[in-house]
């Protein structure tokens, strides 16, 4: 059996013998070297954290800066969309007002300020024949047109595309195709009227015919 007590006597009383000076010596230096290396790992990371810092801190200066450009682009926008609404009912005054000169004016006007837009990327479209497209149209009203049905028979206001995206719809009334219809049922009637009008005539010319034939008849007896 183990005396533990007399083992670990045995232990305490043992002496610890030193180091020598030039082991110690190495310990210190590799000590030193270590805290060194630590140190400059430390100010790399430490300089890394700044650069770091400051990159995110410039993206998100240069992000600001971008939102507030295009929240300016988009003020420029609606305000170009809106100039272009005042001339485009100027120009459909000038169409109603029976003034040649001025309609022509107008008219001048009207495609010179679409030019302008169209160098600053921002296109009209719209016009009447066109068939309709719920993402470029919004539909205001139905009438009946010489146009026929699902087509844009008046257009109210014109639609915007800017950087390819439309901004906004072009206003229209669509047609209903019912002056188209009328039309052709009128002149459906009237060529069956003619066909018995023309009947009706053809009749009364074969009575005649035998009415003659019955006198020539009896002029011979």
């Amino acid at each position: 059996m183990v005396n533990f007590e007399a083992e670990l006597a045995k232990l305490l009383s043992l002496e610890t013998e030193s180091l020598p000076q030039y082991e110690f010596a190495e310990l210190a230096a590799a000590g030193q070297e270590l805290l060194a290396e630590l140190n400059k790992k430390q100010t790399d990371t430490s300089l890394q954290i700044e650069e770091i810092y400051d990159l995110v801190k410039e993206q998100g200066f240069l992000r600001e800066k971008a939102d507030a450009e295009k929240a300016r682009a988009d003020q420029l926008v609606v305000a170009a969309v809106g100039l272009s609404d005042l001339l485009e009912d100027f120009y459909a005054y000038a169409g109603r007002s029976g003034n040649a000169e001025l309609g022509r004016q107008a008219r001048l006007l009207w495609e010179k300020a679409g030019a302008t837009l169209s160098n600053c990327g921002i296109f009209r479209f719209g016009e009447e024949g066109q068939s309709l497209d719920p993402r470029i149209h919004a539909v205001k009203a139905s009438a009946a047109s010489p146009f026929p049905r699902e087509q844009v028979a008046e257009l109210l206001q014109s639609g915007y595309v800017y950087q390819n995206v439309v901004i906004r719809k072009a206003a229209v009334v669509v047609s209903s195709g019912q002056e188209e219809e009328s039309r052709k049922t009128e002149t459906a009637e009237e060529e069956i009227g003619l066909d018995y009008r023309n009947g009706a005539n053809t009749e009364i010319r074969n009575e005649d015919q035998y009415e003659g034939d019955a006198n020539e008849q009896n002029s011979r007896y």
